[in-house]
């Protein structure tokens, strides 16, 4: 009876059974494979070479070390290629995120303005400013005449920047730091920039990656060359003095302790540098300052028992070093000169106490002979017992 009512179905619908299955097997899809995921990138190993530490009774490996082997030629070989493979390694891993890398640079680029510039400083007649040119990676250290400042428009060049009274372009570029890069192997970084007071040279330090340390440059602001001298390695601090005719600069060791502290005679001099202080106590690190009417440079040496500040004469560097404070213990100090009197700006302990504040103690600048008294709070201290 079953067979009987399925025929008649199929017969009134007009397709038989064999029919019927062919229609279902036209419209039958074979299921997509579906695709194995590729396989992750393996992420890179460093080479283990330990190294046997021992300190304060403990020993250790470090099987790392070698990474800090600035000197070793291959270590720092072997570097560069585990630099390599971890590039290629962070490529390979963000690959599938390149369209949203570069809708979001898009994004942001969009929101930045590309004449960034930093607020001008007014030092003197100029005004000095970093700001950033579009499409380039590092920025550019340039002044403007203050008296100008009003016609100055914008950064883009070429009407912008002009002065059309004068003739001149009121913005001058001091330093491209691009141009900087480009001499440094592609990476430019300044730790320090000081202008000559009378705003003709500009000394600054640039980070020699390949050599690990920083190395001074003076620059001529008028003609924009580099000076042939100095030209220093390891340089930590420096201060102009001579009337801008002398540059003062600290150099560190091979552990990077500031420790020599060197004189230079800038202007028309072919003569080496002459050295003024060395410091051979491995505790001892050393540090320079001008006070800022330039009078003196002040010349701060300190360490873990002791702080000892001396003073030299920036007129006339090559007349000694004149010991000026002193004491047993690590102490923040900071000379400054203003009406015929030193200012010394510290945290040295009050009466054997340590405090958790700075205060200013006052001298005369032409104090008489024997321990040099300063006064403190209205009370008079000579500085042997502070």
């Amino acid at each position: 009876m079953r067979q009987v009512l399925t025929l008649l179905r199929h017969s009134r619908s007009g397709t038989s059974p064999a029919t019927s299955f062919l229609v279902r097997r036209s419209h039958y899809k074979t299921p997509l494979k579906v695709a194995k995921p590729p396989t992750p990138p393996t992420s890179p190993k460093p080479p283990r070479k330990p190294q046997r530490f021992s300190f304060h009774d403990h020993t250790w490996e470090d099987p790392y070390s070698w990474m800090s082997s600035l000197n070793d030629k291959v270590a720092m070989r072997h570097m560069d290629i585990y630099m390599e493979q971890e590039e290629k390694y962070a490529e390979a891993v963000m690959a599938d995120t390149e369209r949203l890398q570069s809708k979001l640079q898009s994004e942001m680029a969009s929101r930045l303005a590309f004449d960034l510039s930093t607020p001008p400083l007014r030092w003197g007649p100029w005004l000095y400013y970093r700001r950033v040119e579009e499409g380039k990676q590092y920025p550019v250290l340039c002044r403007r005449l203050a008296s100008l400042n009003e016609e100055f428009i914008s950064h883009k060049s070429p009407s912008a920047g002009f002065d059309f009274t004068s003739g001149k372009r009121i913005e001058q570029k001091l330093i491209d730091y691009n141009l900087e890069a480009e001499r440094f192997g592609g990476y430019a970084y300044e730790e320090l920039s000081e202008v000559s007071p009378d705003h003709r040279f500009l000394a600054y330090t640039m980070y020699d990656k390949d050599n690990d340390f920083f190395r001074l440059s003076v620059r001529n602001l008028n003609s924009g060359a580099l000076c042939g001298k100095p030209q220093a390695d390891r340089v930590s601090n420096l201060a102009w003095a001579k009337d801008c005719q002398a540059l003062l600069y600290v150099v560190t060791d091979q552990k990077k302790r500031p420790y020599r502290w060197i004189y230079y005679s800038m202007i028309g001099s072919t003569d080496d540098d002459v050295l003024l202080l060395e410091e051979l106590d491995e505790n001892v690190y050393v540090n320079i300052r001008h006070t800022k009417d330039f009078r003196f440079i002040a010349v701060n040496t300190f360490s873990p028992t002791s702080s000892k500040v001396f003073l030299i004469n920036a007129a006339d560097p090559l007349s000694g070093l004149n010991l000026i404070w002193e004491c047993e213990s690590v102490a923040h100090c900071i000379v400054e000169h203003h009406q015929g009197f030193l200012y010394l700006f510290t945290d040295i302990a009050k009466a054997g106490k340590p405090v958790d504040f700075h205060y200013l103690l006052r001298s005369p600048i032409n104090a008489s002979t024997g321990p040099r008294i300063w006064e403190v709070g209205g009370l008079i201290t000579p500085f042997c017992a502070l």
